[in-house]
């Protein structure tokens, strides 16, 4: 059996290698069927209004191989686009640049706005070149200040707008469909929160729907508030009430991932409980970095059962899910955010912290008593053109009694490659720790590094991986409750370590780990497929 699953997991990535896209993506290249901004059809309307061929619109970074035809028009938004092959008609970028390489043709116009176009010597366009500005696609009295803010704050990271630690561009799917051992299916309906116009109105976002083996209704439902002035001092409150099956494991895999291995691989790596009630929230930009927030929060946490054991492939049974401690927490939590990275999903540069304090007590007429401390940072370091150092450092600590659904677990998917998925919870009979750490190291190379290609292996990146941590108790190495105390035991050799290579499509979508443990020889390669960058 476990050689069926290693053989399915490696059918999946090298399908997921010969079913990629035609056009070539150095970073995220999606075809786009959004609704169209004032501007984009201000100027789909100038210079593409007439003519008879088909349009094809991406959003993001862009890059036409040489051995790639584009037959029609090009629109790009909010990116740069390289172009080595052809394009059979005419070229739109807007707000980004065009560099056409040697060998190139555009049998058109290239028109960039707010952008700039690079030619080489030997790239030929047919028609017209045109540099221009997006306000000059309005009458003077026409032109709004506010559309110009909107539109380029919603942009690529390239060109920051006013507190772009928000992730503007990013809308939801309206269409929530997932699947695990708890609920079953679970079918639902979002409404995203939208980020818009002049942010002066009260914003309603959440989502509703149906478990079917549960047989429950869950959903959430939000509003928002922007207060002051919206540039320069960005103020907002809000409010959301609640009722969700819901998990602590999201930043180990995202929902959709464990939803595909639960169908295909009868594997549900996440751990469920329930939770609802209401949050009240502040938030206050700080720079378009730098965000701070606070909470209070008023939840009702109760266990829940697994209630199917059906999947397509695997004659395993889904694991029981674990039970919580149930109660009613009142908490407040504080959160310090900073986000510089280049690109929100497949970052490529920059830095990324978090800093959380939540604390629950009898003052706030809870049931729980605790202060939990969380702590993480990222840095994306380019090292020359076809290399990056990534490097992700978590921790986890906490003063008082530490309920079950707020404890720490490592292994597997998401932290520790090499090991068995959570089998480091704080001791041999534990449910998780009250104390965490977790580093994690990758190397990125594309082997265009060494020159030439090969077949599809300068497609890829190889990854070179080294992950260590480990989770324990306060309790068992101090008498002290305070923040900082259980940690003065540490050395070298307490940290669980695993090595392992990886190869990934080069937007980081899509790869295949191998690690193995450094401490033991038995069950010395685990394989892991994603469909996300890990970190």
């Amino acid at each position: 059996m476990q050689n069926t699953y290693k053989t399915f997991l490696a059918i999946l990535f090298f399908l997921s290698l010969a079913l990629g896209p035609v056009l070539a993506q150095e970073k995220e290249s999606e075809l786009s069927e959004t609704p169209l901004t004032s501007i984009e059809k201000r100027a789909i309307e100038k210079y593409l209004g007439d003519s008879d061929k088909p349009m094809f619109r991406y959003t993001g970074k862009t890059k036409i191989d040489k051995e790639d035809v584009v037959d029609g028009n090009l629109v790009i938004v909010d990116g740069d686009l390289k172009i080595h092959g052809a394009v059979r008609g005419d070229v739109l970028v807007i707000n980004g640049d065009v560099s056409l390489k040697d060998g190139s043709l555009v049998d058109g116009n290239v028109t960039s706005i707010d952008g700039t176009i690079r030619q080489s010597d030997n790239s030929r366009v047919r028609g017209n070149q045109l540099e221009t500005r997006a306000k000059n696609l309005y009458a003077v009295n026409e032109w709004d200040e506010d559309l110009g803010r909107h539109f380029y704050s919603s942009s690529r990271r390239g060109h920051h707008g006013p507190y772009s630690t928000l992730p503007l561009r990013h809308v939801d799917e309206s269409v929530i469909l997932s699947y695990n051992r708890v609920q079953g299916v679970f079918l639902g309906w979002a409404i995203p929160k939208r980020i818009s116009g002049k942010y002066d109105l009260l914003t309603v976002h959440g989502f509703g729907g149906y478990g079917f083996k549960e047989k429950s209704w869950r959903y959430e439902i939000g509003a928002d508030r922007w207060l002051f002035d919206q540039t320069d001092y960005r103020f907002e409150l809000g409010v959301k009430t609640y009722d969700l099956t819901d998990t602590k494991d999201d930043w180990l895999l995202t929902s959709w991932e464990n939803s595909l291995s639960a169908v295909l691989l009868h594997r549900d790596f996440q751990d469920y409980y329930r939770r609802s009630g209401y949050e009240l929230h502040a938030s206050q930009n700080l720079s378009i970095y730098f965000k701070g927030s606070l909470a209070y929060r008023n939840d009702d946490y109760e266990s829940v059962v697994r209630n199917t054991n059906w999947a397509l492939f695997g004659k395993r049974d889904f694991r029981e899910n674990p039970f919580i401690i149930e109660g009613n927490m009142r908490s407040l939590y504080g959160e310090l955010y900073f986000d510089n990275r280049d690109n929100i999903e497949e970052p490529t540069r920059g830095w990324y912290a978090k800093m959380g304090i939540e604390t629950s007590n009898s003052k706030l007429k809870s049931d729980f008593s605790f202060n939990q401390y969380t702590f993480e940072l990222r840095r994306y370091q380019p090292l020359g053109r076809y290399e990056r150092f990534d490097i992700r450092i978590k921790a986890s600590t906490a003063v008082g009694e530490v309920p079950l659904q707020k404890l720490n677990q490592l292994g597997g998917v998401g932290s520790l490659r090499g090991f068995s998925y959570k089998s480091l919870r704080g001791g041999e009979n534990a449910f998780g720790g009250d104390r965490m750490l977790l580093a994690n190291f990758e190397y990125n190379l594309n082997p265009r590094a060494w020159g030439g290609s090969f077949l599809f292996f300068d497609d890829l990146r190889y990854i070179l991986f080294v992950d260590a941590g480990n989770v324990w108790n306060r309790a068992d190495y101090s008498n002290k409750d305070n923040w900082n105390a259980g940690f003065s035991h540490l050395k070298l050799k307490d940290m669980k370590a695993d090595i392992g290579i990886a190869f990934s499509t080069l937007d980081g979508n899509a790869r295949l780990s191998i690690a193995k443990r450094t401490d033991t020889n038995r069950n010395s390669v685990l394989l892991i497929f994603r469909l996300t960058k890990p970190f």
